[in-house]
């Protein structure tokens, strides 16, 4: 690994949160992945239906089909999943450049599941609900999820906020209920402010959260959040052994892979190794 991957993967191990930029970590093809993703979400946010979805969020009528109403994802956009030759998402998220990292972290070569993009309007209800409050992830105790900005992102418009050393075996780990089917959003002491950081920054932010840990975000007061993220596990967590997330297949519940594609076989053997 290159100077900025250590310094990323020493900050995670030690807090569970780091900070990164992609002129800093992503080499040329990864930028052009990145920059392809850039023409999504110009398609993204002009498209008629989501136009009309964001408007009633904003103005406070919200279609509300989900339980998450006040986020509009890639499912109300394509009306299914991200594949390999939607935005470059997916091959952005298996570039080297960020596999090495949670290959490291992991300590064996991950699985990559849940590539997603969203888009958070102003939310004329400016009420917390749902992963906008404090809670814990827990797909396993060890969990490297990868957010990256596509809109400048600032204190009003919905960063994700971030508790360092609350994740499974840091400092604070023992802040709430962690893998045993209680609430984790019931705390068991106050949360040591000076551990909150906000995922905030311009577009092409990256920020590595292990989401084992306390966070919560997008709540949007004002402007709009673009975000995308890709979620690496150890092969061996829960959510992967008993297929809650998934696999990259035609049927998958998240993303879906077409494995007699073009796109499909000009991929690494490791990179199709982190699609299992």
């Amino acid at each position: 690994m290159n100077q900025e991957q250590s310094r990323i993967l020493s900050e995670i191990e030690e807090s569970g949160f780091a900070k990164s930029h992609v002129k800093d970590l992503f080499d040329k093809d990864t930028l052009l992945y990145f920059n392809k993703g850039i023409d999504y979400y110009n398609e993204f946010i002009q498209n008629p239906k989501i136009v009309e979805r964001a408007n009633r969020i904003v103005n406070g009528n919200p279609i509300q089909d989900r339980g998450k109403w006040f986020e509009i994802t890639v499912f109300e956009y394509l009306g299914r999943g991200l594949g390999l030759d939607d935005g470059g998402f997916i091959n952005m998220y298996l570039s080297p450049n960020i596999t090495d990292i949670a290959e490291a972290y992991h300590g064996v070569t991950p699985r990559l599941r849940n590539v997603l993009t969203w888009i958070h309007p102003q939310n004329k209800a400016k009420q917390e609900r749902a992963s906008q409050i404090w809670h814990r992830d827990q797909e396993d105790y060890k969990i490297l999820k990868v957010f990256i900005a596509y809109s400048d992102i600032g204190p009003h418009n919905g960063p994700t906020k971030f508790v360092r050393k609350t994740q499974h075996g840091g400092k604070y780990g023992d802040i709430t209920n962690n893998m045993n089917g209680k609430s984790t959003s019931a705390l068991n002491f106050p949360i040591p402010e000076e551990e909150v950081v906000s995922c905030e920054g311009p577009v092409g932010s990256i920020f590595f959260v292990n989401a084992n840990g306390l966070h919560k975000g997008g709540l949007v007061n004002e402007d709009i959040r673009c975000l995308t993220h890709g979620n690496y596990l150890n092969p061996s967590a829960p959510h992967i052994v008993n297929n809650v997330l998934g696999s990259f297949d035609y049927s998958d519940k998240v993303n879906i892979l077409d494995r007699n594609s073009d796109s499909y076989k000009s991929l690494t053997n490791k990179q199709k190794e982190i699609l299992l």
